[in-house]
């Protein structure tokens, strides 16, 4: 029998006596836990059996899972190794990216395993995985713009953003929209709005998204109206953490003339002095008789807007000084009259002239018509003294008036083509008045600005006074 030589030291372990030369030859790994098998009386292996291998017969049915395979080695750079992350190592030895914004990020451990992500948001723990990094990296950088941005509204769809802009109560007191205003503002969005950007999540809305809300107007004065609603969408969003990015209001309008601000008014939507009276003169075959033509004239030489007409007393108007007071006017919603301030809540005082350019005598037809409308309101006809009454003696409805009197008055004054087209609306009197008051009457833009209602003097000169006009001329004379 050959003697079994004594296994030497090593790691500062002995191997008993009794250990086989097959048993003192196994790996370290396995003696160590051979050992802990011994002091705990677990059963070694039997002798013979290979102790790699499980000593309990598998169960019919029931499969083991795969041996795990070794994480390979990542090659390339990292998603997550640039700039504002740093690699910290956990009690358990694994290692994991801590990221800008309280973000940590979770590696797969191993091939197959997902990539993993978890962070605090608006008061929540949030997570989201991926099955590679390049793709986790993607999903978290619209985490980490809300996260920098404190926008937790982001996360919402358009709806939500509109319905925030429609809301009365995001208003300070006192600041609150007119009726009218906040009629046309859920008339827009509803028509135009709504369809291109309600079902998108806030955070994917861009400048292409508004550009289309914009190019969908039918006409340019409708386009301007979106951009400035647009706008003021934007500011509303960006403060309530639905937006962040201000560029969207940087849509273009449909039609422009080159180096004009975007208000202004081209002369060729302004009706000429004639054409005021000729449209006061189909009025006066109307309907309502002289005082639809009166009505034109006050519109065109007073600059005051239908609703404030419409809502007009003898009270507001003093002959003597040819000066009416404009602190009220009518609005028609949704089928509803109200009567409140004027726009932008101005209230303001505006002259006439004694007679128009084509020689109406306004001055002397306004004076008549107060006296009358006092005798009216005394008689009961007309019981609030309306210097423009309806056929009741109350105030007009403008779908009414547009339809019953302006109508038929277009269409014989030349104003509509036979298919109801025209450059020409009742508003286009309002730009007779301030253009008249430029160049007719030689006031300044900080007076008409006053006597108009605008909201500052820079929309009277953006409006009427174009700066391109007499391009053309300077042009000609310096090329002589």
């Amino acid at each position: 029998m050959i003697p079994i030589p004594e296994k030497r030291k090593v790691g500062g372990s002995t191997p008993p006596l009794t250990t086989t030369w097959e048993a003192s030859h196994q790996p370290s790994h396995l003696r160590k836990a051979q050992k802990e098998r011994d002091l705990h009386g677990a059963v070694s292996a039997r002798p013979g059996q290979d102790p790699h291998k499980n000593p309990q017969p598998s169960r019919a049915g029931v499969t083991r899972p795969a041996a795990t395979v070794a994480r390979p080695r990542r090659t390339g750079r990292s998603a997550f190794a640039a700039g504002t992350g740093r690699a910290v190592t956990r009690g358990d030895g694994r290692v994991v990216v801590e990221v800008e914004g309280g973000i940590t990020v979770y590696p797969a451990r191993r091939a197959g395993d997902r990539w993993r992500a978890v962070w605090y948001e608006g008061g929540r723990r949030r997570q989201c995985e991926a099955v590679a990094e390049d793709k986790l990296a993607a999903k978290l950088a619209k985490v980490a713009e809300r996260l920098a941005a404190d926008a937790p509204g982001l996360e919402r769809p358009g709806a939500d953003l509109i319905a925030w802009y429609l809301s009365a109560d995001r208003h300070p007191a006192g600041r609150a929209w007119s009726r009218k205003h906040a009629d046309t503002q859920r008339r827009l969005c509803e028509r135009f709005a709504v369809p291109v950007i309600g079902g998108i999540t806030c955070q994917d809305i861009r400048l292409a998204d508004m550009q289309r809300i914009v190019n969908a107007a039918p006409t340019a004065g409708e386009g301007a109206r979106l951009r400035r609603c647009l706008s003021a969408m934007v500011t509303a969003g960006i403060a309530a953490g639905y937006l962040t990015s201000p560029r969207l209001k940087e849509v273009h309008p449909q039609v422009a003339v080159a180096g004009e601000p975007a208000l202004f008014v081209d002369p060729a939507e302004i009706p000429a002095d004639h054409d005021v009276a000729r449209l006061g003169r189909a009025l006066a075959a109307g309907r309502r008789g002289d005082l639809g033509e009166l009505m034109a004239s006050t519109a065109a030489y007073t600059g005051l807007r239908q609703g404030e007409l419409f809502a007009l007393t003898a009270a507001q108007v003093a002959p003597a000084a040819r000066v009416i007071t404009v602190d009220r006017k009518v609005v028609e919603v949704a089928g509803t009259l109200y009567l409140e301030a004027p726009k932008g809540r101005k209230r303001r005082s505006t002259i006439y002239p004694a007679r128009t350019p084509a020689g109406y005598p306004l001055a002397d037809k306004l004076a008549a018509r107060a006296e009358q409308a006092r005798a009216e309101q005394d008689a009961g006809t007309n019981p609030l003294g309306l210097m423009f009454p309806s056929p009741r003696g109350t105030w007009w409805r403008s779908s009414n008036f547009d339809r019953r009197v302006l109508a038929p008055a277009y269409q014989a004054a030349g104003w509509r083509d036979p298919h109801g087209e025209g450059a020409w609306t009742w508003h286009s009197l309002r730009h007779v008045f301030c253009t008249t008051a430029l160049s007719g009457w030689h006031l300044e833009p900080a007076n008409i600005s006053c006597m108009a209602g605008h909201a500052t003097v820079r929309v009277t000169l953006d409006m009427y006074v174009g700066t391109t006009a007499g391009v053309l001329d300077r042009a000609r004379t310096a090329t002589r």
